[in-house]
């Protein structure tokens, strides 16, 4: 949570233009949109280790959707998208120094709702992440496994950050935190229930394809 403030806090201070500019006149924006996702969990168990394992990676496309009133705004995405995570066991089974390792591949529909506050060209936002999944494999022990039946359909976390508008491009930084597939993924292999704190960046690019003044 620190460095998310800490991170924020430095793109507001490096970018004082946005803060200068007249209030943006767009009412609709609209277009394709790509994200870069990476992650870190956080787990009170000695069973895995967090040091060589538990790192998520990913990537979502899509597209959003826009409304600007006044300084407030909606924002609605709908987005493919495609995580990674490697998990490494510690004494596997109670067998001392077999530390296998398990791999995960999730693809999901993302559907990111953002609320916020606009000054200038400059985006503060929060809202709901509502994640669809529509496959999963996992790779242990030399086995691969499709997962998608034993798994939660649907899942939510909640995200905060900041963006900005430069032209016709679109920024977004933000922060999510909640459950995730990881959780799942522990309990399927280890036999109970986990729960993991699930912390992760979103960084996303778009371009806005309408010119409405």
């Amino acid at each position: 949570m620190k460095k998310a403030v800490v991170f924020i806090s430095l793109f507001t201070l490096l970018c004082p233009p946005l803060w200068s500019q007249e209030q943006y006149g767009r009412f609709f924006q609209a277009g394709p949109i790509v994200k870069l996702v990476t992650a870190k969990m956080t787990l009170d168990s000695n069973e895995i280790d967090l040091s060589e394992g538990s790192s998520e990676v990913g990537y979502q496309f899509g597209g959003f959707f826009r409304v600007n009133v006044e300084g407030v705004f909606v924002q609605s995405s709908v987005l493919m998208s495609k995580v990674k995570t490697d998990l490494v066991f510690v004494d596997y089974q109670g067998v001392q120094g077999f530390n296998p390792r398990a791999d995960f591949e999730f693809n999901t529909l993302e559907l990111p709702l953002d609320i916020g506050y606009r000054v200038g060209n400059l985006r503060l936002q929060m809202g709901p992440t509502f994640s669809f999944l529509l496959s999963g494999q996992r790779s242990f022990l030399n086995d691969v496994e499709k997962v998608s039946d034993d798994y939660n359909r649907s899942n939510m976390m909640w995200h905060f950050g900041i963006g900005g508008d430069f032209d016709r491009f679109v920024l977004d930084i933000n922060y999510e935190f909640g459950l995730s597939k990881t959780g799942e993924s522990l309990s399927q292999l280890l036999g109970r229930e986990f729960v993991p704190r699930q912390r992760q960046w979103v960084i996303g690019l778009g371009i806005n394809i309408l010119n409405d003044y």
